[in-house]
């Protein structure tokens, strides 16, 4: 007997598997643990390995604004709730739904935490995900006008909060007292959708009037447009901190767009071919490789796309290889692991997973 279902035996995949097309974007995701991004999809959820890959289903789970992966699983807004899903499946742990709420919008992230805004009413919530079946919200501050997109800077202490309009605002409020602090009184740009932060603490925007992506300094004393092609209607972004990716995704064409911000290599030469640099981990260590002494940056990443780990060493050309303590892990193991990143003296970046 043939114990094969039946549509595997006709060739067909069912329809959670099958190659999809994204029909109702606006937001997009990071997964560092599953070295993906996800895109809302409206009454859906998509997930695509990136430039040039299938989008495919993420289980039942739908996601219609904001999202976050925090804690090892997918918050997302959808059509007013918020819903708490497994990374794995999709399956849907908890649910929640905002007394008063009437356009849920925009999410940062925390671990234990959300923070969504509220573009309807100008609230931003704080939202207790430690407990995906019992989550608790609580109101942080209103705002002014329409809030827009999010991200938590927990170094600061502050979600950052972008707002809509013309020459639209830029406001930091505080996770804790809900004090609100206007960070830029008018940015010269108009309906500002999403925001993300990078490894070096900068902020990255999104505009619709004009269609770009414009990076702010941490401390928002220089602005300068890092995209202004290939956009339409940018809305929520997500930063890739391990890859120096930054995804867009664009409601005006349901496209999703990449564009990376590693640093580029620099112009001392050409690595020879029979000693191209190399990033392995060997199961005990780092074994590194490259024509160029010089110094070599390690970052590495939880799932849940913090950084945990730092360091910097000094290395000479050839092949070295460095023990697990090098590394400045943390003590407790990473739940799936580490991502690994890596910058060589000659500009490469390279990227490895540490069990």
């Amino acid at each position: 007997m043939n114990l094969r279902p039946l549509w595997l035996a006709m060739g067909l995949l069912p329809c959670w598997l099958a190659a999809q097309t994204p029909t109702a974007i606006e937001a997009v995701e990071y997964d560092t643990q599953g070295d993906r991004w996800l895109v809302s999809n409206g009454s859906s959820l998509l997930a695509t390995d990136g430039p040039g890959g299938a989008y495919t289903y993420l289980g039942s789970a739908q996601a219609s604004h904001g999202m976050e992966v925090v804690d090892g699983m997918l918050v997302a807004i959808g059509n007013n709730v918020i819903r708490a899903y497994d990374l794995t499946d999709g399956t849907l742990l908890g649910s929640l739904v905002i007394p008063g709420a009437t356009f849920l919008n925009g999410m940062g992230s925390m671990p234990g935490r959300v923070v969504v805004s509220d573009f309807g009413n100008g609230r931003i919530h704080r939202v207790d995900v430690s407990d995906p079946t019992a989550m608790v919200a609580t109101l942080l501050a209103t705002l002014p006008g329409s809030p827009n997109g999010v991200v938590v800077e927990p170094a600061a202490g502050r979600a950052v909060v972008v707002s809509w309009g013309s020459n639209a605002d830029i406001f930091g409020v505080d996770l804790e007292t809900g004090a609100v602090t206007t960070l830029v009184d008018g940015t010269g740009l108009g309906n500002l959708d999403g925001i993300d932060i990078d490894n070096a603490g900068n902020f990255y925007v999104s505009s619709w009037t004009p269609a770009r992506i414009t990076r702010f300094s941490n401390d928002f004393s220089v602005q300068e447009t890092v995209v202004s092609t290939g956009l339409a209607s940018p809305a929520d972004i997500s930063y890739a901190l391990a890859l120096d990716t930054l995804g867009v995704a664009n409601s005006g064409n349901d496209v999703v767009t990449w564009h990376g911000f590693a640093p580029e290599p620099n112009a001392i030469g050409a690595v020879p071919a029979s000693r191209a640099t190399t990033a392995l981990w060997t199961g005990a260590g780092l074994s590194l490789e490259g024509a160029l002494p010089g110094i070599w940056t390690f970052r590495a990443y939880a799932w849940d796309g913090r950084c945990v780990a730092t360091a910097q060493w000094s290395l000479p050309a050839g092949k070295v290889y460095l023990d697990r303590g090098h590394l400045l892990l943390p003590a407790e193991p990473g739940r799936g692991g580490w991502l690994g990143q890596l910058q060589a003296p000659d500009g490469s970046v390279h990227t490895c997973r540490i069990p």
